[in-house]
């Protein structure tokens, strides 16, 4: 591998950058094993690479202390953007941060167009994302096929409310069928508190991983739950 970057490198007069994508989306006890078990392996190839981890598997102290170690502290946090100050979304009329939502918003109309996706759903699809890039596209992705099958049908089709209340209730059913009753209790205790009981119980991390649950960061870590799985629980009356 090194004698081909090599090559590329030579070549182009530029150098070589590989980021492997996605391992963040594995389940946690595969990416532990990959980074503790083959971390030299990982890191010894003679050029830039990036990876991604989820942010629950930095909660093992042995496994971050691992990476810290032989990425020569280099581990950096992608952070959630924080739409709404700590405790703002609890109000009765919120105020999201417009300089987080802003960028957001752009994002989605440089895929599509106002024609299509009118700027008060974007602002909706930005909010439902909870600040996280990957719900953003997810969203609006499921937003797409719900008007793809509609112009199957011979309707015209735009990302009004209603399209959005269908792929909002599709994202809610699938957070719904993963959840158990314990699940229920720490989603209540980190909703009330902005932090569960114990942040590195397993059913926790296993909730931060599922992004039911997302991590906020300015002075202080704090939680808070994924906007749709707080209609969850305000649909099953668990919170107010």
């Amino acid at each position: 591998m090194n004698l081909l970057v090599a090559e590329i490198q030579t070549h182009t007069g530029q150098n070589v950058l590989v980021i492997i994508d996605d391992l963040d989306k594995l389940d946690l006890g595969d990416v532990e094993k990959i980074f503790k078990n083959h971390i030299k392996a990982l890191f010894q190839p003679a050029f830039r690479i990036i990876y991604t981890i989820p942010i629950a598997s930095l909660r093992d102290a042995v496994l971050q202390s691992t990476l810290v170690s032989e990425s020569n502290d280099q581990i950096v946090t992608m952070p959630v953007s924080k739409l709404f100050a700590r405790g703002e979304r609890r109000s009765s009329n919120p105020v999201p941060i417009d300089q987080m939502m802003q960028p957001l918003c752009e994002i989605l109309h440089k895929r599509i167009s106002t024609e299509l996706l009118p700027p008060d759903i974007a602002t909706q699809i930005t909010l439902y994302s909870g600040g996280v890039l990957r719900e953003l596209v997810r969203l609006v992705n499921i937003c797409c096929r719900i008007c793809l099958r509609q112009v199957r049908r011979g309707q015209d089709s735009v990302i009004d409310g209603t399209v959005l209340a269908q792929a909002v209730k599709e994202i809610r059913l699938d957070f719904e069928t993963t959840l158990s009753k314990a699940d229920y209790a720490t989603l209540q205790t980190t909703y009330e508190r902005f932090t569960p009981d114990d942040p590195k119980a397993q059913d926790f991390l296993d909730l931060l991983h599922g992004l039911h649950v997302l991590e906020y960061r300015n002075d202080q870590v704090w939680y808070d739950l994924h906007p749709i799985v707080i209609d969850l629980l305000k649909l099953k009356g668990l919170i107010s």
